[in-house]
């Protein structure tokens, strides 16, 4: 014969198991915050709340690749108004040297003065973050631009592909750099060529020719404009940047906000459960101790 469970028991056993189960769910909500802790908690749910947590990883990336970036931005800015500075020096001298009242060999004294701002132009194309040249485009590991030997020329070493484009929280690509040649050298045939411009000027004075000095003068001015339209790419690069930055600061505010709401446990609901359910647990085993005792044997039939 096979043995069986007094009906009494049972329903006494099931119950217990029920209310058991009440408090462990409220016990692991209250410790780990979630109502949604494992896809068994919310089959029908748990789909969402993957793909919301997917979401904001994926914001959460590009706000580091954003903070990732931002400091070669603003490097690249502060470079070029260093470089516009240094060109005006160079543009005083030329204005100085372009006038009637210097001698050939008063505009030769101003030689190293052009130099030194030639070298100070080369430093700023080889401008680095964390070990990065940031005007070398794809090439980021090497200058694009030396000094030649002699200090009175410029030498390219590389010629890069433009620098990454990066991602906003949207997936709208943002360009944030220019190369050293896009910046500091000569574009389409024009005469804006910081490095030409200066290095024109160095030939003008060794020259002693006046003219040959206005044509310095020209080409300086030139590229003093080019410096500009760069500053404006990059003071235009660093706004879009705070921009995407503070876009993808409210996603992931705005997707944690829907994840909170599928996922996390109501803290009073469930310390208001563990309490009713160690209640219940409680008076079942004292209602229980109050039947007659009985054996194990008794249980079994």
């Amino acid at each position: 014969m096979t043995p069986s469970i007094n009906p009494n028991s049972e329903i006494f056993l099931n119950n217990l198991q029920q209310i058991q189960s009440r408090i462990s769910t409220a016990e692991r909500q209250l410790s780990s915050g979630l109502r949604v802790s494992v896809a068994s908690d919310a089959p029908d749910q748990i789909s969402g709340i993957l793909q919301l947590r997917a979401q904001i990883a994926g914001v959460q990336q590009t706000q580091q690749n954003l903070s990732t970036v931002t400091p070669q931005v603003e490097s690249g800015g502060n470079a070029i108004q260093q470089a516009i500075q240094v060109l005006d020096s160079a543009t005083s001298l030329a204005t100085q040297a372009a006038g009637s009242t210097l001698d050939a060999s008063q505009r030769l004294d101003l030689v190293p003065q052009v130099q030194g701002i030639l070298q100070q132009l080369v430093s700023l194309s080889q401008t680095a973050v964390n070990g990065q040249y940031i005007f070398s485009g794809d090439l980021s590991g090497q200058p694009q631009y030396v000094l030649a030997v002699g200090g009175a020329s410029v030498k390219q070493m590389t010629q890069p592909g433009p620098p990454a484009q990066i991602e906003d929280a949207n997936g709208v690509k943002m360009s944030i750099g220019l190369t050293a040649q896009q910046v500091f050298d000569a574009q389409d045939g024009n005469n804006d060529s910081a490095f030409a411009a200066v290095t024109g000027l160095l030939t003008a004075l060794q020259s002693g020719n006046s003219n040959n000095v206005e044509t310095a003068l020209t080409n300086l001015q030139a590229a003093s404009a080019h410096l500009n339209d760069s500053s404006s790419f990059y003071g235009a690069a660093q706004n879009n940047l705070t921009a995407a930055g503070n876009s993808a600061s409210q996603t992931v505010i705005q997707l944690q906000q829907q994840l909170s709401g599928e996922q996390d446990a109501d803290a009073a609901r469930a310390a208001l459960d563990l309490t009713t359910g160690t209640t219940d647990e409680q008076a079942a085993m004292a209602s229980q101790a109050m039947l007659k005792p009985q054996s194990l044997f008794s249980y079994l039939g």
